[in-house]
């Protein structure tokens, strides 16, 4: 094992990266060493065995019922599916962070086609080129439907775009005016989508060629080279920075991390070296930051489907729902709030319900298989500790043990009909408060 890199290590690296962190990958991780699991991970390769393919939606079933590629329900089952059976964890997550970062909402777009083609760009470009990603978003048939492109012509401009492309996408409040929002909005004139044809158009005649004055800058600009405009302005690598610490790193990081994230933004091409700098970075593994981020439904779900193999089920997006997260469908163009709004007393009772609901479906053979027996069969602390890693919940604090032992004590570890108590110490692991974090 590579000195210095030790299991705590791994844990945290693989809690912020994957949906689950299993034993099998926290060894792998601790085998390859540091440097070769964050390769493998931005690379998106797995950490061991070969890459096996994402079955498509045409062929899965939910529920006894084949899943189809118009409906939104069957279309969030097939993206949390995506999320529990990937090689790509960090993919998947990246997914999920542009969606609520480019907060896009099927509400108002009413084309499950759009939504997907939307997810799959963000998916293909997840670790890619930023200044690329905004360019395709801006040219996505579902932003211009959410933020009525259609509407943005000469003479007569739609503020819309404009001002989240800034506010929410590059700069943030407080780094651009009003007159920079109406400046930019004439930039982006003449773009919009035809539902009859089902492609985006350019019209010449709706866009404004006058010049415009954007930050400072002057020029006929359009809608690619205003964008080159704001990735210009020094405002752009903190604000990123922030909103990749905030997903990896830690809520509220501190200013001299904010700095070196934002300084690697500025400098590398892609997000994938901006990621594998910092996750290679001595500031990542500090033990402050561990456990330090709140699990969004969709990472918390997905993860224990992950653990416990469980095959997809449209009853889980209406869990997610109640738990106030419904894929492709964020509450405003800001997103999901996230953080203690995840903990709320009514979601918490849904983390609860869902935890029970799974504990039920799990298979009688996981309970027999060889990972799930301890050596010491009649030690409450060793059922706790090996299924709690199995099911991805790692760092117990002493109250949680004891707690948790004590329930495996008074209801199986002695007695020769095991099961229901089993079923019950699962849904407790999966309900702690560590189960919640990341």
């Amino acid at each position: 094992m590579e000195t210095g890199w030790t299991e705590l290590d791994a844990v945290h690296l693989l809690n912020r990266t994957t949906f689950r962190v299993s034993p099998q990958d926290v060894e792998a991780a601790l085998s390859l060493g540091k440097e070769e699991t964050v390769n493998r991970l931005v690379d998106g390769m797995p950490l061991s065995g070969e890459k096996k393919p994402v079955a498509p939606l045409e062929e899965l079933s939910a529920d006894g019922k084949p899943l189809t590629p118009d409906n939104i329900t069957d279309e969030q089952t097939y993206w949390l599916y995506r999320m529990a059976v990937s090689d790509e964890p960090l993919i998947e997550k990246m997914t999920l962070f542009w969606h609520d970062h480019f907060a896009t909402s099927y509400r108002k777009v009413r084309d499950v086609r759009l939504m997907r083609r939307q997810n799959e760009l963000f998916r293909r470009l997840a670790l890619g080129s930023f200044h690329e990603l905004v360019l395709e978003v801006g040219r996505e048939p579902a932003m211009m439907i959410w933020l009525d492109a259609n509407s943005n012509k000469k003479g007569k401009p739609n503020e819309n775009y404009a001002r989240e492309v800034m506010e929410l996408f590059t700069l943030g409040i407080g780094n651009y005016t009003e007159q920079d929002v109406k400046e930019a909005a004439r930039a982006f004139t003449g773009w919009g989508y035809d539902r009859n044809s089902g492609k985006t158009a350019f019209a010449p005649k709706q866009h404004d060629t006058g010049v415009k004055q954007v930050l400072g800058e002057k020029g006929n600009f359009d809608e690619s080279s205003v964008v080159d405009v704001l990735f210009r302005q020094k405002a752009l690598a903190p604000f990123m920075a922030r909103k990749l610490l905030n997903e990896f790193g830690t809520p509220n990081p501190p200013e001299t991390w904010v700095a070196q994230v934002a300084a690697d933004f500025a400098e590398k091409e892609t997000v994938r070296e901006v990621l594998r700098a910092l996750l290679l970075s001595d500031e990542f593994y500090k033990p402050e930051y561990r456990q330090t981020i709140v699990k969004s439904p969709a990472e918390y779900v997905a993860g224990i489907l992950r653990a416990f193999e469980i095959p997809p089920s449209k009853s889980f997006i209406a869990s997610m729902r109640k738990m106030g997260q419904e894929l492709y469908l964020p509450p405003d163009v800001a997103g999901w709030d996230g953080g203690a709004e995840w903990l709320i007393a009514s979601s918490l009772l849904t983390r609860s319900q869902f935890a029970e609901s799974i504990s039920k479906r799990i298979k009688n053979t996981f309970f027999v298989s060889e990972s799930y027996v301890p050596e010491r069969k009649d030690k409450a602390e060793s059922w706790v500790d090996l299924w709690s890693r199995n099911a991805g919940v790692w760092g117990l604090g002493e109250q949680s043990q004891k707690v948790l032992a004590k329930f495996a004590d008074d209801t199986f570890v002695h007695v020769s009909s095991k099961m229901n108590g089993m079923r019950g110490l699962l849904q407790l692991i999966m309900i702690c408060p560590e189960a919640q974090m990341k």
